[in-house]
């Protein structure tokens, strides 16, 4: 799965390479007189897939924002097993998130992004593909925990 990882942080990567460039466009197209009218769409529909796909890499490599106050008092196996109830209580968050997502990519077929034409079911795609990449993550984190270590994650 090390493809993966590259491929979705070279994707991360070139997200936020687009939304910069974009941006930087329409703010000199529009200092000239001439506004790029459907950029912040477009950035914006490019931000939060680079949000769901970055969230994805925090869990891979255990990057997320923590408090470790609790587990630090913690033997390394009572970490283990409470990292792994944490995981399955994102897994059980995740679940509701995709759901919902799946929902909201249903009732929005004929809506469009703003100015463009550009359908709106791909912002709400973003929710249930990285809510799955990330339940996949989670999983492989709970078969093999050697990849999850307590010291990185805090909590």
């Amino acid at each position: 799965m090390k493809w993966l990882d590259k491929f979705e942080r070279l994707i991360c990567v070139c997200l936020l390479a687009a939304i910069v460039l974009l941006v930087f466009l329409a703010a000199v197209m529009r200092t000239v007189g001439i506004p790029v009218i459907w950029s912040v769409e477009v950035a914006q529909l490019l931000f939060v897939w680079l949000a769901m796909l970055a969230a994805n890499q925090t869990f891979r490599h255990s990057e997320h924002a923590s408090v470790d106050i609790l587990m630090r008092r913690l033997t390394p196996a009572r970490q283990q097993v409470l990292l792994q109830i944490f995981d399955v209580a994102m897994i059980a968050i995740l679940l509701v998130v995709a759901y919902y997502g799946f929902t909201l990519f249903a009732i929005n077929p004929k809506r469009t992004l703003g100015s463009t034409d550009i359908p709106y079911q791909y912002v709400t795609l973003a929710l249930p593909v990285g809510a799955i990449l990330m339940i996949s993550t989670l999983i492989q984190r709970l078969i093999a925990p050697k990849h999850h270590k307590p010291e990185e994650s805090g909590l």
